[in-house]
């Protein structure tokens, strides 16, 4: 649990770079990419597999020929070109052509940039044993600095990172339970409302072991980031165009990720009727 803990954490803070972008770029795609939502949709299929790999340490392993075929299934729902796509149109829907100018002009600039820098040194795994290692005393440190806490608190519900996280998790962790449930012998199946209603029963204790990873995250990320340069991010994620960003992405990400979930289970079945 602590790997994919660990993952969430470089996943949901992490933002990919945009070379050469314009300044005045206002297009979907050039959001996608700035914001982290293509590097978090490349990045899923790794995310189902670290979910495989908890179910299978609880329930044990698949067969070989099963999980060759829960892979297949996999990468063909989660393809980038396939999802991607269907971001961009609601991205397009979500935020308006100024809404996406004004966000692109901040992540352009000079604290966009140094934000962007901070964010990405965490994608490596060196930075996650850093993480690991240190992340205790440095929690241990930033309770003791109140105004800092509460900055980096604050930026967490303002650019709704925890909830992100959150999201992503419960349907990674559905989509593959859905995915292997399809491909059971079970004999009364849930529905895919079922078995996603009792994952939003759990979504309490996942979004408060969530806060507290991305809490870490942050502290670490932001920690040459001036208490100054993180209240004027914080006032650009509270802005009207902060808070139409933040809110917008994590719907479109979330709503494009149950549907996945849901297709993936089909996917799965059917390439399992066609095995037999």
């Amino acid at each position: 649990m602590k790997n994919i803990l660990l993952f969430f954490i470089a996943l949901m803070i992490s933002h990919a770079t945009l070379a050469g972008a314009p300044l005045n770029e206002s297009s979907a795609a050039a959001l996608i990419e700035k914001s982290g939502l293509k590097l978090q949709i490349e990045n899923l299929p790794e995310m189902l597999d670290q979910q495989l790999i908890i179910m299978e340490s609880q329930g044990g392993p698949l067969p070989p020929e099963r999980r060759a075929r829960f892979r297949e299934a996999m990468l063909k729902v989660y393809d980038q070109k396939r999802l991607l796509p269907r971001i961009e149109t609601r991205v397009e829907q979500a935020l308006s052509p100024e809404d996406r100018r004004q966000i692109l002009k901040f992540l352009d600039s000079p604290l966009g940039r140094k934000i962007i820098a901070a964010e990405n040194a965490m994608a490596s795994k060196e930075a996650m044993a850093t993480l690991e290692q240190e992340g205790p005393a440095l929690m241990e440190k930033l309770m003791k600095d109140s105004a800092r806490l509460a900055l980096i608190q604050s930026l967490d519900n303002a650019t709704q990172a925890t909830d992100m996280a959150t999201d992503t998790n419960i349907a990674t962790a559905l989509a593959t339970n859905y995915a292997l449930i399809s491909q059971s012998n079970m004999p009364d199946k849930p529905s895919f409302e079922q078995l996603k209603s009792e994952y939003e029963k759990n979504r309490l204790p996942i979004r408060m072991q969530m806060a507290q990873a991305i809490l870490t995250g942050m502290a670490m990320s932001y920690r040459n980031l001036s208490n100054e340069e993180l209240a004027d991010y914080l006032a650009f994620a509270n802005s009207p165009t902060g808070k139409r960003y933040f809110l917008g992405i994590g719907r479109v990400l979330d709503r494009v990720l149950v549907e996945a979930a849901f297709e993936f289970g089909r996917a799965l079945a059917d390439t399992d009727r066609k095995a037999i």
